[in-house]
């Protein structure tokens, strides 16, 4: 949904305005009779709670985002928003790579793999430790299971084009995290975990370019190289 989003708002050709119109359409429908479908069976996780706001209320210093004399501000609704869907976004991550370790035989993309879920274990571990020291208790989500299978359902280069995609979704999900963030421990962290997630990208790039994976998009002409420069 968020890519289609992306993608929507930046095409003017009709016809392609029109796909992309209906492939958000069609994602915003499968979403939501998947979350009807987890709350009717009671597997749909449930976000930390906070308390309905009796009035409205305007920050009247700038340590609301900058600790005062060492002390943080309990977390909003929106930074509590942010801090749950990471960790929800990174179970399923973690899920994802045990599920591919039993079927990857290349040692290289699966020691690919094996960094990404320290990286998801890493986020899991820091967002849920966040949240029981604001008394938050962190979250648990519903169990889900991996099967015993390795054979793979997949090429390795699809494996690898799926991280590469995944990659790219994780940076534009945490800058949109960052952007929001009113505590500046939070932006501290996001900011951190961006130049993380982009180094691990290189590794699953320099995978791709050295097995010729990836289709280079089209680019502009060499002016230089034309001018004999």
């Amino acid at each position: 949904m968020v890519n289609l989003g992306f993608a929507t708002s930046t095409v003017a050709r009709a016809d392609v305005l029109n796909f992309f119109t209906k492939a958000l359409n069609q994602a915003t429908e499968l979403y939501a009779e998947s979350t009807t479908l987890m709350l009717s069976k009671g597997i749909y996780d449930r976000p930390p709670m906070i308390t309905y706001p009796k009035k409205v209320e305007y920050v009247k210093k700038q340590s609301y985002i900058a600790a005062a004399m060492g002390k943080k501000r309990p977390l909003n609704a929106v930074g509590l928003t942010e801090i749950f869907f990471n960790i929800e976004r990174n179970y399923f991550s973690v899920l994802l790579c045990m599920g591919l370790l039993q079927v990857i035989k290349d040692k290289e993309i699966k020691n690919y793999i094996k960094d990404g879920m320290e990286i998801s274990k890493k986020q899991i571990n820091f967002f849920n430790d966040l949240l029981k020291k604001e008394e938050l208790l962190g979250t648990v989500p519903v169990s889900m299971e991996v099967t015993t299978s390795t054979v793979s359902p997949f090429s390795d280069k699809l494996i690898v084009a799926l991280f590469h995609f995944l990659n790219s979704i994780d940076v534009t999900l945490i800058g949109h995290a960052l952007s929001l963030s009113m505590r500046l421990d939070l932006a501290t962290y996001y900011s951190k975990l961006i130049g993380e997630i982009l180094m691990y990208a290189g590794k699953g790039f320099n995978i791709m370019v050295n097995r010729e994976w990836l289709e280079q998009p089209p680019q502009a002409p060499n002016r230089k190289a034309l001018k004999g420069m």
